[in-house]
């Protein structure tokens, strides 16, 4: 049976740092507060809902057609893709998910803490409560949100099986915009990445443990985003030409996704031994763009 926010609240909540709620699907959400922010995660997908560091809108962009039902992705925050990124691997069964299983599952709250400047979620998924017929391994995958100055994931992957296994993985990042027209991407390319309402962009670029910025004049901010332990970079934008059920007509120039990843497209994904363990680590953190 799935466990809910009051069973939640009774085992991991902390007043005025930690507080699960009902979401609207009905799964929890865990809201983390601390000195420099507030952000909330959903069990279901250990998906990022939203970010929102102390004195700035939301960092991210969540749709507002986004379904919140088991089984469907949610469009929109920071979505855990694994263990594959984009189209399956090859030989895999007809009609397996985009982007893996892991976003359409139900995590479990494994710990809570927190200290004078931060707040920290676990969560944890395993075979025991997330299988697919194209992954026949039995794995331990951790996400660890770490609410502070900024905003850090960690995704651990171990491998608990008899054999080695190869998986690919992303945190899929939508990030929020004003105007898609009007931003740039820094520290990808050597010139700055730019977009329009007609040309979709998306492209996979193999680039280890990025520096790089989202710059909004708009907005009057750069969203900073840092990745360790990564072999390349997403970004994409679908441009107003690429229509998508869960996003508004105008949806696609509100966000640009900068996405940390492995992904097996690029000869970028991870092979882990038996008992081996590997960690892909996101830091956002938005500031006040220098003009």
């Amino acid at each position: 049976m799935d466990v809910t926010a009051d069973e939640l609240n009774r085992r991991f909540s902390a007043d005025g740092r930690i507080v699960f709620r009902e979401g609207p699907g009905g799964d929890p959400i865990a809201v983390l507060l601390a000195p420099q922010g507030v952000c909330e995660v959903s069990v279901y997908g250990g998906h990022l809902l939203s970010y929102r560091a102390k004195g700035f809108q939301d960092t991210l962009w969540m749709s507002p057609l986004a379904e919140f039902v088991q089984g469907k992705a949610i469009r929109g925050g920071i979505p855990v893709c694994w263990p594959w990124f984009g189209k399956p691997f090859d030989g895999m069964p007809e009609g397996t998910y985009t982007h893996g299983f892991a976003r359409r599952s139900l995590w479990s709250v494994a710990a809570t803490e927190y200290s004078s400047s931060e707040t920290v979620l676990v969560l944890e998924l395993t075979e025991a409560t997330a299988t697919h017929p194209a992954w026949p391994y039995r794995y331990h995958l951790q996400l660890t949100v770490t609410l502070g100055d900024c905003l850090t994931l960690d995704l651990q992957t171990r491998n608990l099986d008899n054999r080695p296994f190869t998986y690919s993985e992303c945190f899929h990042a939508y990030l929020r915009v004003a105007d898609i027209r009007k931003v740039g991407v820094y520290g990808v390319e050597d010139g700055p990445i730019a977009f329009s309402d007609d040309i979709p962009h998306d492209r996979i670029y193999p680039k280890a443990d990025i520096l790089a910025a989202v710059k909004d004049p708009v907005m009057d901010r750069a969203i900073g985003i840092a990745a360790d332990d990564t072999g390349a970079v997403v970004v994409w934008n679908p441009s107003l030409k690429h229509s998508m059920g869960d996003v508004p007509l105008d949806g696609s120039r509100h966000f640009v996704c900068v996405e940390p990843a492995n992904p097996h497209q690029v000869d970028a994904a991870v092979t882990l031994d038996p008992g081996e363990a590997h960690t892909m680590t996101l830091r956002l953190q938005p500031t006040v763009l220098k003009h």
